[in-house]
């Protein structure tokens, strides 16, 4: 008898516990839908490898891998992945939302070691690391490192990201750096060049074509300086003329060349209709 209430006991609680509903959070939620990109779209044989360790020619990496310290020095934020991704041309890139693309990021960062229960999306990607070997990013820097640009060290960078918008587009500064060379482009005597990585983000409910027509870097003086047709070797692509639509933006690079005893004053883009959107790069 006390062997057969115990059977029955054991049996009731394994009932209790099956009926019991999952806590998920939505973090975990968000990796399971990230998981189906990633092995679809970034872990394959003719990507960055089946198993994320990238692909090499020779000693050199053709593709970097997506798994590890290398990994997570060279992108330190989930930011930094999704400029690289969502700047990329790939139809099969750009077929993604930016929110699927930060799901996908958040399932390559449980790789790293990196799970949270919260969401990963723009908001909170600037400051989510990528690993335990990323590190904080230094003020002025830029990553993934370019591989021909010499940058300068020690200058006083505003504080990012800074978000401004309109009606109709978001613009988010992520990254900001000096440079006196790019390959084999001199900056101007006593000046630099400029870097600047920024997303654009559709908020109005049409598409817009985008362009770095409308973009400039303004002085402290006032002085408007149009983007330059610099080659560089980074993964975040120069800024082209583009339609992005609602749900799907951009992130892109620009070049300035800042000329001697400038300093940085705003960054700008114009709109062929309504008001520029100023962002201030001074405290």
């Amino acid at each position: 008898m006390r062997i057969f209430l115990t059977e029955f006991l054991f049996i009731a609680f394994l009932g209790l516990a099956a009926c019991r509903p999952i806590l998920t959070s939505p973090g975990s939620e968000q990796r399971l839908r990230g998981k189906e990109i990633y092995e679809r779209g970034c872990a394959t044989d003719s990507c960055h490898g089946n198993n994320s360790e990238g692909i090499r020619i020779g000693s050199e990496f053709r593709d970097w891998p997506l798994v590890g310290k290398v990994f997570q020095q060279r992108n330190p934020t989930a930011q930094v992945i999704f400029d690289v991704v969502r700047s990329g041309g790939e139809k099969s890139l750009r077929a993604l939302t930016d929110q699927q693309v930060y799901d996908a990021i958040a399932y390559e960062l449980s790789l790293n070691d990196k799970e949270f229960d919260n969401l990963l999306d723009s908001q909170n990607a600037p400051v989510t690391s990528s690993g335990e070997a990323a590190g904080k990013p230094e003020s002025g820097s830029l990553f993934p490192p370019p591989g021909n640009a010499r940058l300068i060290a020690g200058w006083h960078a505003p504080t990012l990201p800074i978000n401004v918008e309109n009606t109709d587009l978001r613009i988010r500064l992520t990254q900001i750096a000096k440079a006196s060379t790019i390959g084999q482009n001199i900056a101007p005597t006593g000046g630099s060049f400029v870097l600047v990585v920024f997303t654009l983000e559709v908020i109005s409910d049409h598409p817009l074509e985008v362009g770095p027509q409308h973009l400039r870097l303004v002085t402290d003086e006032g002085r408007e300086l149009e983007p330059k047709e610099i080659g560089i070797n980074y993964p975040v692509a120069r800024f082209y003329q583009q339609v992005i639509q609602p749900d799907y933006g951009t992130s892109a690079l620009a070049i300035f060349a800042l000329p001697e005893s400038a300093n940085l004053g705003c960054f700008k883009y114009a709109l062929p209709i309504g008001q520029p959107i100023i962002m201030k790069l001074t405290s």
